[in-house]
């Protein structure tokens, strides 16, 4: 008895440590490689709605991607599906991009449903089908939609190409798990017509806000203003907020007349405004100031402190958005609101050239002269 006993326990610790060896050893050793695709794109979108978890699973040949909005929202990858963006070689990421953009909008957007990528309602997986099945068809096509809308226009955001490998990655999915085309609802044939639409229109304002970032660059505002509105209609974001509320500030330094003091350290009184591609926005003086000036310039400093009060909105910890509304509040008259601002901000951010700058621009501006001497000097300038 006892040598079957040790057998019986032998064989028990075999198979336990097998177990733990597959999950350990085997199970999920792609998931470095596609978190380093899901955080970026999770960043793109900037929500202030806590991340959602990523679970990547073992081969099924099942279901490709999902979203499940349970107790906890999780965005589930098959490994399947990685191998299938891989074969598509220098686009491995970008296709991978295109689907964890499509579950990810599934959940900023609050769809209350679970789905996948491919939307293969298999009838062996009875729980899903039947309450997917009870949502409306319209409803589903709007989700849809939306979720390749916007998920193809964040992908763009966090730095990938999603555009062209769209189409190929669809017809591969489909051809790969051996879905049939009337599988499901919407049909392959519908689904497919709703990626083509999605994909232009997602193409379309992506331009529009690489062309926003670009009359930027050229000094066009009311254009640049203009094309970020444009993409904010359909893609409300962080990067949109922030970019429009620069556009009109930038517009609003070009109406203001300098200070005596002003012009003799120009330096100095550069405003760290700063749009999401980087750049560094300078001070520039071009006309004169007069009543109707005057109202324009109110009129644009309050349209951008509210963009830029949204974009911190959308992203809490958006530091860029802090510094540029301090920068706005120091131009309406509010030295000590732009102050208060930097001051609420961590130690090591207060420490930044941009955060110290606008410290000293708003001393200087409460006739506290010795402070922002102290700053500049600091600052070499």
């Amino acid at each position: 008895m006892a040598i079957k006993t040790k057998t019986f326990l032998k064989k028990g610790l075999t198979l336990f440590f097998s177990v733990m060896s597959f999950f350990m050893f085997g199970q999920n050793t792609e998931e470095p490689e596609i978190r380093k695709v899901f955080n970026p794109v999770v960043l793109a979108y900037r929500s202030a709605k806590t991340a959602s978890e990523l679970l990547v699973t073992k081969q099924t040949q099942n279901r490709p991607s999902f979203y499940k909005c349970d107790k906890k929202p999780v965005v589930t990858i098959d490994t399947y599906l990685f191998t299938i963006c891989k074969s598509f070689g220098k686009d491995s990421l970008n296709a991978l991009s295109v689907v964890i953009g499509h579950e990810l909008a599934h959940y900023y957007n609050e769809h209350s449903f679970c789905t996948d990528f491919a939307f293969a309602i298999r009838n062996k997986n009875e729980v899903f089908s039947k309450k997917v099945k009870l949502i409306d068809k319209n409803q589903k096509i709007i989700y849809e939609t939306q979720a390749d809308d916007k998920g193809l226009f964040f992908a763009a955001i966090a730095g990938y190409e999603p555009f062209e490998v769209q189409p190929k990655l669809l017809d591969a999915v489909y051809t790969q798990y051996q879905l049939k085309d009337t599988h499901g609802y919407p049909t392959k044939v519908q689904r497919k017509e709703i990626a083509k639409n999605a994909l232009l229109k997602a193409k379309r304002l992506f331009d529009t806000f690489r062309l926003g970032l670009k009359y930027m660059q050229e000094k066009k505002y009311d254009k640049a203003i203009e094309a970020f509105n444009t993409v904010n209609n359909d893609f409300p974001s962080r990067e949109n907020y922030n970019n429009l509320g620069v556009a009109k500030t930038r517009k609003v330094l070009l109406l203001k007349v300098n200070t005596r003091e002003e012009y003799k350290y120009p330096d100095r009184f550069l405003y760290p405004l700063e749009i999401e591609n980087k750049s560094r926005l300078n001070q520039e003086v071009t006309r004169g100031i007069n009543d109707d000036n005057k109202i324009q310039m109110e009129k644009y400093l309050k349209e951008a402190q509210m963009n830029f009060q949204e974009a911190i909105r959308l992203d809490p910890n958006f530091t860029k958005g802090y510094i540029n509304l301090a920068s706005v509040f120091d131009l309406l008259g509010n030295s000590e609101a732009a102050l208060g601002i930097i001051k609420e901000l961590p130690k090591d951010i207060q420490n930044q050239e941009s955060a110290k700058r606008i410290k000293a621009i708003a001393y200087h501006h409460l006739e506290l002269e010795t402070k922002a001497l102290e700053i500049w000097r600091e600052l070499g300038i």
